[in-house]
């Protein structure tokens, strides 16, 4: 395998680009180009790297196509501009230990998304009855190669029915400010119930841990401007990955 500058942190068996995008999702999250302004042209950034022009172009359309970066033909590539931010790098600082505890941008792959009756739990959070229909997602996080958190999460209907036709690659990596644009749900405050339990089956296998280990259970729900509740999730984490930081004022 290639070795890159500044690659402490990005796991060496995964494919050059996105160990490419990984490194380039961490300076990022550090602020080090604040949203909206220009990236190195992708020929600079490909010499800094030592890669192929090629392989730095695939790398940056993974960050396009996650939301975390725009393309404007004949001006360059720009970190995107905030219009609020999802629930991990708004509500949660996620890092990476082996970076330093920097704040870090986690990939984000949506593993299915369909309509669904809510489950007796998530309609009580959302204040509906259980079996009302719903949008349902799964979502993977991911750092350098290793699972972090796998998500399920419910929308109300019909306010996120504009979400329904969305290809699960159409997400990208940020879920509120998609909630604003396309159904004009706009997150000001969320509040998380954090316990500790034991992976069972399908949450090992998808965390990548063996059954039994222990996992973090995140469970959320998320309010409107007006205190109407918006989303609810189940949030499970390798408990290896999970730091947790407060500060009172």
């Amino acid at each position: 395998m290639d070795a890159l500058p500044g690659a402490a942190g990005a796991d060496a068996r995964l494919p050059l680009h996105a160990r490419l995008r990984d490194l380039l999702a961490a300076r990022l999250a550090a602020g080090e180009w604040p949203p909206g302004t220009a990236l190195p042209a992708e020929s600079k950034l490909a010499v800094e790297y030592g890669v192929s022009l090629q392989t730095m172009r695939r790398a940056i359309s993974h960050l396009e196509r996650e939301g975390l970066v725009d393309r404007q033909h004949g001006r360059g590539t720009f970190s995107r501009p905030s219009r609020g931010t999802d629930s991990l790098l708004r509500f949660f600082r996620v890092t990476d230990a082996r970076a330093g505890n920097e704040a870090i941008l986690p990939e984000s792959r949506i593993l299915s998304s369909a309509r669904a009756p809510l489950p007796a739990a998530a309609a009580l959070r959302l204040g509906r009855t259980a079996g009302e229909d719903a949008l349902r997602l799964t979502r993977l996080r991911s750092w350098s190669g290793t699972a972090i958190l796998y998500e399920t999460i419910h929308l109300p209907l019909p306010e996120a029915a504009p979400l329904l036709d969305l290809q699960p690659e159409e997400y990208g990596a940020l879920l509120y400010p998609l909630m604003q644009e396309r159904c004009g749900l706009l997150v000001t405050r969320a509040e998380d119930e954090i316990t500790v339990t034991q992976a069972e089956g399908h949450t090992a296998t998808m965390l990548q841990i063996r059954p039994g280990e222990p996992v973090i259970v995140a469970k959320r729900t998320a309010y409107d401007a007006g205190g109407r509740p918006v989303e609810t999730r189940l949030a499970l984490g390798r408990a290896d990955r999970f730091r947790y930081h407060a500060t009172a004022t």
